[in-house]
C-alpha cells in the first residue's frame, strides 16, 4: 500500500498522476504536476482517457479515430515536454492512454500504480451544464482514496515558482476535514509556509445567539484541537468567520493571497451527486489558486 503519508513531519509524494485532455485547462495542471514530481524525486504518470461510453455510441470507427488522435496528441505532448521542461528527466515521465469512463479509469489507474497524488484541471462547469453533465474532477476527488490537486479556470499561473508561502484550510470538524488539517500541517512544514485554518459559520446558525464572541471562542478551541499537540507549527493562525461558506472561503483566500487551499470533502453519495453543487466543487471552480482535496482516510486501496 502506498498512500501519501499523513504524519506531522512530512507528506510523502512519490508517484504523481497527471490527468490531461489536451485542453488549456490541463496545461496548468501539467506544469504543477511535473514540478511536484521533480521536487519530491518521484515519478510522473501522464494519463489521457478515451471515453468509450461516448465514442462507442457513434460506432467502433469513431472510437478508433478518437484513440488514434489521442495517441498522436500524447506523442506531441512528449516532444513538447522534452523541449519546454528540460529539467524533468524523461526517465521519470511515463505516458498512458486509457479507455473507459474517465473518472473511474483515473482512479483505477491510481490504485494500480500506487499513486500518492492526482493532479488535474477542470473546465469549471456550473449551473445547468454541471447538473446535466457532471464534473469529472468532482467525481474523481469524491471517489479517490488519495489526495487530488485540482486547478480550476480561475487559476492563471502555469508553473510553481519556489516553495509555497501561504496555505488555507477550511475546516468543518468532519473526519475528512481532520485529514486535510493533518496533510496541510505536514505540507506547511515541508514548504515552510504560513498556515491558516478557517471555519465559516452560516449566519442562520448564530442569528439568535446572544454572545457571538463566546461561540467563536468555543469554535476556535475546537479548531485548535484538530492541530494536535504541536499546534500546527510556528506560523499557524485560526480564523472564525460568518457568511456564505463558498464566498467566504474565496474571499479569505484572496485576502491572504493563498497559494493553495486544502480541504476535506465528503465521499460520493451516489448517482445523484451531480444534481447538486456542493461547497467543494464551487471552491474548486472559482478558486484563484489550486485546491487540494482529501476524503476521509478510512478507505485505503483494496
Amino acid at each position: 500500500m502506498a498512500i501519501a503519508q499523513l504524519t506531522p513531519s512530512a507528506v510523502g509524494i512519490r508517484n504523481v498522476l497527471i490527468a490531461t485532455d489536451f485542453s488549456r485547462y490541463s496545461e496548468a495542471a501539467l506544469g504543477f504536476g511535473l514540478e511536484l514530481a521533480r521536487d519530491h524525486g518521484g515519478m510522473a504518470y501522464i494519463v489521457c482517457v478515451v471515453p468509450n461510453d461516448v465514442y462507442m455510441l457513434a460506432g467502433p470507427e469513431a472510437h478508433i479515430t478518437a484513440r488514434d488522435a489521442c495517441l498522436r496528441d500524447l506523442e506531441q505532448l512528449r516532444a513538447e515536454l522534452k523541449r519546454c521542461h528540460p529539467e524533468v528527466p524523461e526517465t521519470v515521465c511515463q505516458f498512458y492512454l486509457l479507455d473507459g469512463a474517465v473518472a473511474s479509469s483515473i482512479i483505477e489507474f491510481a490504485q494500480k500504480k500506487h499513486i500518492d497524488l492526482i493532479v488535474m484541471g477542470t473546465h469549471g462547469r456550473g449551473g445547468l451544464r454541471k447538473a446535466l453533465l457532471g464534473s469529472v474532477a468532482e467525481r474523481v476527488f469524491r471517489h479517490s482514496p488519495v489526495p487530488v490537486l485540482t486547478l480550476g479556470p480561475a487559476v492563471h499561473v502555469t508553473r510553481r515558482e519556489g516553495r509555497l508561502t501561504t496555505i488555507l484550510v477550511p475546516v468543518d470538524f468532519t473526519p475528512a476535514s481532520q485529514r486535510a488539517v493533518q496533510y496541510a500541517c505536514g505540507l506547511a512544514r515541508v514548504q515552510n509556509a504560513a498556515l491558516t485554518l478557517l471555519h465559516v459559520l452560516d449566519p442562520s446558525q448564530v442569528r439568535h445567539v446572544p454572545d457571538h464572541a463566546a461561540v467563536e471562542h468555543g469554535l476556535e478551541l475546537r479548531v485548535r484541537e484538530l492541530l494536535g499537540r504541536d499546534g500546527g507549527g510556528p506560523d499557524c493562525s485560526i480564523r472564525i468567520a460568518t457568511g456564505q461558506v463558498t464566498r467566504t472561503i474565496l474571499e479569505v483566500a484572496t485576502e491572504l493571497s493563498a497559494e493553495l487551499i486544502v480541504m476535506g470533502v465528503r465521499p460520493s453519495g451516489g448517482v445523484l451527486d451531480h444534481l447538486v453543487i456542493p461547497h467543494a466543487y464551487q471552491v474548486v471552480r472559482e478558486a484563484p489558486c489550486p485546491v487540494l482535496t482529501l476524503r476521509d482516510g478510512r478507505l485505503p486501496y483494496n
